[in-house]
């Protein structure tokens, strides 16, 4: 018997709300605060473009998943905030919409909670997973709670947070019915699937039915296979895969390569009518990344109307993607935690009571090779529902240790992540575009062009205009119509190393969603090379964790959507 079973359930439901209430309170403040009041009172500003983009798809007027926006729609119209008369369909109404104070104030409480949520399901799934430690669960849940990238993605009204919460809210299910060997629990686990895999389109949820594989199916699956043997054939096809989703590897046509694949495989122990479909894999792989629907999610486009498109990338992409993946992991859970990740693992190779119902959390593994290897798009939300499954690993490995028994040690691995988290939510209320309002009332008269998210202040719409690079080329007479260019780091930030660039950014044709020539204007103009622009002034954002600072110097603010403003005037 557990020590939670022990205590009864009435303690564990109040732990778990006391933990929902920690994970709430922080990300319901932002939730209600973030751009609001920016330029007088009861004013709105919207800082994160994402936000809503559901929203749009139940109404008509964008293309994405519509599952969170019909919930969030519903909420609005019982609020009696709901969407105007027969506006469906009109892709600029519905974004006044979707946008709209009333409707973003109800999307974000929603993905606040949702987001909250969240953090006692990984107490459960601990608690179910590993039910002789229940430390494991609920130190899960407390650095989920704590997790300022977690809080900064549950205070939107995007559809990412509320999308993690149906993810582990279906595993949970998914591990008490194969765990307790419930059928009308698994009969029942579609109801879950369905917001699981429909509020992001997230597929990989299917992957969790591999759980209820027959154990003979498995053993004849995998005759012939160590368990040391059974991880490199994963690894290798996962590097077959991002072998075929490579735009580089396909100009190349060097598909011979592939079958070095078949190295790896024991021929001689496994059974004889599996190596046919050991001989098809690399075959099939290949098939399958010529379908249009998959080559977009692993390819991408080599041209967007940005420029670049996401496969332009070439070779780069691995090591941005496996550079991605533990910096977002460093981020969100901070550096303490990380480094007990691999003990996590390898306490859970050893655990013998490893029974079937963790591979209820195969998804997750799939899903991580994905982004490490194969995903074009690399925006740091998307990784975000591997955090909760880190935290659970972080976890193991802190109670597979003797730091678990040591109070001032645990004391510190909670207030790191805590600190965290205040420095890295702080960017949203310290925004640099908070700042940038005084700037406009000290510079009443100047004509200012502004790039994408720089938010200029509800006044001074008038005398600000989009800028476009070409404006600066030739003799720059467009730019020189102004007296002020306001770049944003997070719209600049393509032509520099970040999250969809990686470290490698010599070769300006390489770098995504832009275009060579821009990428030259936005050095030049910011090192003061540009003989129309001389940089005045850095509205920065200003960190003081170590995890962020290192963030700033190599890859820029870590926010999508909060960075530096850099104020240059122009020069005739």
């Amino acid at each position: 018997m557990s020590a939670t079973s022990r205590r009864g359930p009435g303690t564990l439901l109040a732990g778990l709300g006391l933990l929902f209430l920690l994970a709430l309170l922080p990300r319901l403040y932002s939730a209600l605060t973030v751009g609001w009041h920016w330029d007088y009172p009861g004013s709105f500003t919207l800082v994160n473009f994402d936000e809503a983009g559901s929203c749009r798809a139940a109404l008509a007027g964008f293309d994405y998943s519509p599952f969170i926006g019909r919930q969030t729609i519903a909420l609005a119209t019982a609020l009696d905030m709901g969407p105007p008369r027969d506006v469906a369909g009109d892709a600029t109404a519905v974004k006044r919409y979707c946008h709209s104070p009333g409707h973003l104030l109800v999307a974000r409480v929603y993905s606040a909670v949702t987001g909250a949520l969240t953090a006692p399901t990984v107490v459960i799934i601990g608690l179910l997973l590993v039910p002789g430690r229940a430390a494991v669960g609920w130190i899960a849940g407390a650095l989920l709670a704590l997790s300022g990238f977690h809080m900064a993605e549950s205070h939107s009204a995007t559809v990412d947070a509320p999308s993690v919460f149906f993810i582990y809210t279906f595993l949970a299910w998914m591990i008490y019915a194969v765990g307790t060997r419930r059928r009308w629990a698994l009969l029942a686990s579609p109801l879950l699937l369905v917001p699981a895999m429909w509020s992001k389109y997230w597929v990989f949820a299917l992957v969790a039915y591999a759980a209820v594989l027959p154990g003979r199916a498995w053993d004849y699956l995998c005759h012939g296979i160590s368990q040391r043997r059974l991880v490199l054939i994963v690894l290798a096809t996962a590097a077959l895969l991002g072998l075929l989703g490579n735009a580089d590897f396909q100009r190349a046509g060097r598909y011979p390569l592939l079958a070095a694949w078949y190295l790896v495989i024991p021929w001689r122990t496994v059974r004889r009518p599996m190596i046919l479909w050991w001989l098809a894999v690399p075959v099939l792989a290949c098939l399958l990344c010529r379908v249009d629907v998959i080559a977009t999610y692993t390819t991408g486009a080599m041209s967007s109307g940005f420029g670049s498109g996401y496969g332009a990338i070439g070779w780069h992409k691995w090591l941005r993607n496996l550079l991605d993946l533990p910096l977002v992991l460093l981020v969100g859970l901070g550096l303490p935690a990380c480094l007990f990740i691999p003990a996590g693992v390898r306490a859970l190779w050893k655990l013998h009571d490893k029974g079937r119902a963790w591979l209820c959390l195969l998804p997750l593994l799939v899903f991580a090779l994905y982004m490490a290897v194969l995903a074009p798009v690399t925006y740091y939300r998307h990784y975000l529902p591997l955090l909760p499954g880190a935290a659970l690993l972080a976890a193991l490995g802190v109670c597979s240790t003797g730091w678990l028994a040591r109070r001032w040690f645990m004391a510190l691995f909670f207030l790191w992540p805590t600190l965290l988290a205040v420095d890295l939510v702080a960017d949203y209320h310290r925004d640099p575009r908070l700042e940038l309002r005084a700037w406009y009332h000290a510079h009443p008269d100047a004509r200012v062009f502004t790039s994408y998210y720089v938010n200029p202040p509800a006044g001074a719409q008038s005398r600000s205009r989009l800028f476009h690079p070409e404006y600066a080329a030739g003799d720059a007479a467009a730019l020189r119509s102004a007296d002020y260019l306001v770049l944003s780091e997070n719209w600049y930030d393509t032509a520099y190393a970040n999250e969809l660039n990686g470290p490698l950014v010599g070769d300006p044709a390489r770098l995504v969603k832009t275009r060579p020539e821009y990428v030259r204007f936005y050095r030049d103009a910011l090192a003061g090379r540009h003989p129309h622009l001389q940089p005045e002034e850095n509205l920065a954002v200003e960190n003081f964790m170590p995890e962020l600072l290192l963030h700033r110097r190599f890859y820029g603010t870590f926010q999508l959507f909060v960075g530096d403003l850099v104020i240059l005037r122009v020069l005739d």
